[in-house]
Order: structure tokens, then sequence, then C-alpha cells
């Protein structure tokens, strides 16, 4: 960043490799960092401390497009979408943002454990806007342009504490909480570390060839094959009785949700809009659930270190609902909604991370993303992914039915939205899917599976209420 001999702004255009962290930094703060309802003054000063830098990804995006990143990259919505949610360069930070989102789970809600990874954060941010702010400045002298984010107006805000660490100073840990607290600072320092790998890796790749990253050509996938089989377990079969109560549950809550009015308007819209205009309007608002679930289920729900067939099970279910995410990029582009929206790569991100009703799908990705890392067990787990799963059959019953009468009357393929999905599954690593529902399970571990269920619908029903909402008033302006 300082080599005398890297042109000005040249350091500064790595921002798309920060965009997932800088952007989802927003969300850490408004449903991670922040407590609900905070019960003494260190959980105030830590919510206070939230609230100011919840505003910093406004100020990202304007640097973004006062370095005129939208005409160097060139990036349509879905150019963007792969960036975020699929381009290998990216990988690194798309596993790091799911950290982020677990880390209440990680510091048990414990302000003081919190305090000990946000003040790292808060002390290696600072080292990388001190080096930014200088380039940052040079480029106002040259140019009179200011830039809020990379800039010194960021770097006043940053300066390497808390803002309640007067609150902390004085607090005292055993052993074992001083023991937990470095191990946070030392994952924070690895991950900020491992960042810095990544942003080189950019800069020398994509900066310093003047080649922004494309999307690269996929394998064809063979659409008249039938693809591999799923590897889902069994779901079926015999419950065990003290499993009896959650199948019941999730047969409730499928129930209530398929009489949801959204999909009464899917089926009675009227000739007025066409099966293919339907899609078009909805579908955007999608964008962020149905790319981030890859991510969810890689580094959330997936085990490492997979020690029983059940562990194993997990990940053979991981392995084919990660690619699927490739089949709605394609349907994107298939549906024409890169023309139709007209979104530059900073719209997309403004869509994506600071739209209000996309607050409601972020929220919930960061309720799932807690679900799953605060829950070791494997059936806890597999009860996860199954009211996942099973939330979103009323939802591809009815998007198939759209999405067959688009094939039969264009020449468009939607192998997403008409519920193809096994079309991209490949070999799996972990090829074993046991059944999990004839298993004893003790209360506890119902209880929490409940949990999963309820809020799981919960969600589902939030998010189709927007859809509803967004397809009457026709928010993308679909003709």
């Amino acid at each position: 960043m300082n080599s005398a001999e890297t042109p000005v702004p040249d350091p500064l255009l790595i921002m798309p490799a920060m965009a997932t962290f800088s952007m989802g930094f927003r969300d850490v703060n408004k449903w991670v960092f922040r407590y609900p309802k905070a019960a003494n003054d260190l959980e105030r000063g830590i919510n206070i401390h939230s609230f100011e830098d919840q505003t910093h990804s406004r100020l990202f995006l304007e640097d973004w497009k006062l370095l005129g990143l939208n005409e160097k990259l060139g990036w349509t919505a879905s150019d963007t979408l792969w960036w975020l949610f699929l381009s290998e360069a990216n990988e690194v930070a798309r596993g790091h943002g799911v950290y982020f989102l677990s880390m209440a789970i990680a510091d048990t809600k414990d302000p003081l454990l919190r305090f000990a990874q946000s003040e790292m954060m808060e002390a290696l941010g600072s080292v990388f806007f001190k080096h930014a702010s200088k380039i940052a400045i040079g480029f106002t002298e040259r140019t009179g342009i200011e830039l809020p984010y990379m800039g010194p107006f960021h770097l006043a805000l940053e300066s390497g504490h808390m803002d309640c660490e007067d609150l902390f100073v004085e607090q005292k840990l055993d052993d074992e909480r001083l023991a937990q607290a470095l191990k946070l600072a030392d994952t924070i320092y690895e991950i900020f570390s491992d960042q810095l790998d990544m942003w080189m890796i950019y800069a020398e790749k994509y900066i310093s060839t003047g080649t922004p990253p494309r999307p690269g050509l996929r394998p064809t996938i063979n659409r008249a094959a039938a693809g591999l089989p799923g590897l889902r377990p069994g779901t079926g079969g015999v419950v065990h009785a003290s499993q009896e109560p959650l199948q019941k549950l999730l047969t409730e809550r499928r129930k209530r949700s398929e009489a949801h009015p959204f999909y009464s308007w899917l089926e009675n819209r009227g000739d007025r809009i066409t099966a293919l205009q339907a899609l078009r309007r909805f579908i955007p608002m999608w964008a962020m659930d149905v790319m981030g679930y890859r991510d969810l289920n890689r580094y959330a729900i997936r085990y490492p270190a997979p020690s029983s067939d059940l562990h194993r099970t997990v990940n053979a279910w991981v392995d084919d609902l990660s690619t699927h995410n490739t089949l709605f990029l394609d349907d994107w582009k298939q549906l024409g909604l890169d023309e139709i929206l007209g979104w530059n790569s900073s719209d997309t991100l403004e869509f994506c991370y600071l739209d209000p009703q996309t607050d409601v799908h972020r929220r919930n990705i960061v309720r799932f993303t807690e679900l799953a890392a605060g829950n070791e067990d494997p059936l806890s787990r597999l009860w996860l992914m199954h009211a996942l799963e099973t939330s979103g059959e009323p939802f591809f019953r009815h998007t198939k039915a759209l999405a067959d009468e688009v094939e039969a009357n264009t020449d468009l393929r939607l192998d997403y939205l008409g519920d193809r999905h096994e079309i991209a599954h490949q070999p799996s690593v972990s090829p074993l899917a046991l059944e999990f529902k004839d298993r004893p399970m003790d209360a506890a571990g119902r209880e929490i599976a409940a949990e999963m269920i309820e809020t799981v619908f919960d969600a589902a029903d939030e998010q189709l209420e927007i859809s509803l909402d967004v397809a009457l008033s026709n928010k993308f302006g679909i003709r």
C-alpha cells in the first residue's frame, strides 16, 4: 500500500475484496453484537458503540462510487452476486463472514468476552485505516474528491478502541475468562491476517494487471441427465416416539405456510400478469437467501471433522445443498433480471445489504447461523436442515408451476425455480445419508429442535409477506 511505485489510488481499489466484511459489518453490529435488552452498563456501552459502527457500510458505498469502481469493474447485478457468493477469490471472506454472524455464540453473550473480540477488531481496523487514509489524502490532493470511508473522516472514528473502553478497563477476568478472551482475540487477529493475505492476492491478480474479476465459464450441465441422486437423509420413515412432537409441529407449520396469501396470489393473479412477469416481480428479493444458503450450510452447519455416521449424514446433505445457488444465478440471467433491473455493482450491494426489506432476510440468516453454530448435536442440525428444506417445499411447488408455464411458452430454461436442483449435484465426499427420526431424543434436544422449526417457519412467513408486498407493489417495475 505504501510503495512509492504503486500508483494512487490503486491500493484503494481492493474494495471488492473488502465488500463481504465491510457491507456485512452493519449486520454484525445490528443483530450480533447489540444486546436487544441491555441489562447493565457494559452491555449498554457495547450497544452505544454498535450504533455508530452500523453506519460505515454507507460510507463504503460512497467511496466505491467516488473511486469509479462501477465503471472499472463493469459488473452487472449477476456479476456482483457471483463475486459475493461464488467466486473462488472471495471464498476466504465468505467463510469468515459466517463466523462474524456467529460471534454471539462464540462469546456466549458475555459482554467481557464480546469486548475482547470487538476491541481487537477496532485495533486492527485502526492500523489498516491509518495506511489507507494516507493514500486517500493523496487522492484528494490530486482530484479534490474526498473519500469518507478510506479517508480521514473514517479514520477519525477508528481510534483503535471501543468507545466504551472506560467501562471495561477496570473489570477483572478470572483465569477461565481470560483464556477465553485471549482465544477470541487471537481468532479475530488470525481472521484479519487471512483477510490481508486475500487482499494482497486480489491486488496482485486484479489491480496490478488492470483486469477485474469476471465469472468464468462453468462446466456445461448435462440437463438431459437426471443428475446425481440427492444424499439427503430419509425423512419419511419410522419416527421414534420421542421425536413425534417435532414431526407433528413440522407438519402443522408446513400446512400453515402453504396457506400463505402469497401462494394464493401466485395461483390467482389473473391473465394480466404472466408467469414470467410474476417470477420477475419477486425473485430479486430472494437473492441473499438463496445465494447465501451455500455459506450457511458449508460454514455453519457442516462438520469440519465428522466423527460419527450422523455427522457424515449432515455433511452429505450439505454437499448437495451447497450447489444449488449456481442454478439460481443461471435462472436470474434467464429471467433477464440484469437488463430489467439495470443495476451496477453499487446498486446491487445497496439492495443486498441496505434495502429495508432485505434487512428481514439477512436478520433471519443471522438467526439460522446462530442456531447451527450454537448446537453441535447432529440430530439438532438435521432438524434445522429438515425445517429449512420443508419450508421451501411449498415455495418450489409454486415456482415450478410458473417455471413450467414459462418454459412451455418461451425458450427459457429455469432449473432452480423448476425444482431441478439435482442436476447441480457433484459426487459427495461424504457419501452417507441415514435415517435420523428413528432415534431417541431427550427433552432438551426436542426443545432446541422445536425452537429451530418455529424460527425457520416464522422467518419463511416474514419473507413470504415481503414477497407478496413486493409483487403487489411491483417494486422492481416489471412490465
